[in-house]
């Protein structure tokens, strides 16, 4: 089964409907531009025990049966959370970009991060921009992202501009060794740091792609149900 998207331009207006069936799923990381910001988030990283790759920028490939942009999602860990990216999608010849989040399992990421990569879904936004449209405000467009317990209030997580990141032609570039997408292919792009450096693992997140002078606005949002660690078949019955 794919997933609909809706296509627009910067200004807002829909230009159509696709529906994409990813068959190839790349998640970037440690993908900021400057030395000084990837430590920023490594540093981030290390004080919740996860060491960085050996090399950076990383990327993992993860089951494609992972994206969705369902407004609820399931996991297993009571330690994931959420990350705001820019995600490349490419479908038939073109490349379109959405705001996307990498949910990952941190408490299993100590011990293996592609593995605990595969542990949750990849959540895109519903609407997606093309790439060319993108390309001459590349550097200006800022991702957000917010957090909440309860989906009523909400409190920054995480915020920066492109700019601080490797652009779409360079990532791709990087991830894959080539200047264009396969048709199928979802390349996330890695994240930016928290805003105060402190990992939260709370049930709602949110997060947004915004243009500068237009009038488009990616957005995603979506709670996490934790599912307990068993069924007990008898504590049921009574």
């Amino acid at each position: 089964m794919g997933v609909p998207l809706t296509v627009r331009s910067v200004s807002g207006a829909i230009l159509g409907q696709i529906e994409i069936e990813p068959s190839r799923v790349i998640l970037g990381g440690y993908t900021a531009r400057s030395a000084a910001e990837r430590q920023r988030h490594i540093d981030e990283l290390l004080r919740i025990g996860i060491e960085p790759p050996r090399k950076v920028p990383a990327f993992w490939p993860v089951g494609a049966n992972l994206v969705t942009t369902a407004a609820e999602i399931q996991v297993q860990g009571s330690e994931t959370s959420g990350e705001v990216e820019y995600a490349l999608v490419a479908h038939a010849d073109r490349t379109y970009v959405a705001v996307a989040s990498d949910q990952t399992d941190r408490e299993f990421e100590i011990h293996s991060i592609p593995r605990s990569k595969q542990l949750c879904a990849k959540v895109l936004s519903r609407d997606v921009v093309p790439l060319d449209d993108l390309r001459d405000r590349w550097d200006q467009v800022v991702i957000s992202s917010e957090v909440s317990a309860d989906g009523e209030a909400w409190q920054p997580y995480q915020r920066g501009e492109l700019a601080g990141m490797l652009d779409a032609d360079a990532l791709i570039q990087a991830s894959l060794g080539t200047d264009a997408l396969a048709h199928g292919t979802v390349l996330l792009s890695g994240t930016i740091p928290i805003i105060d450096g402190e990992t939260r693992y709370l049930p709602h997140f949110r997060a947004s792609l915004e243009v500068p002078d237009a009038e488009i606005r990616l957005e995603l949002a979506y709670r996490v149900e934790m599912l307990p660690e068993r069924v007990d078949i008898g504590e049921q019955a009574a």
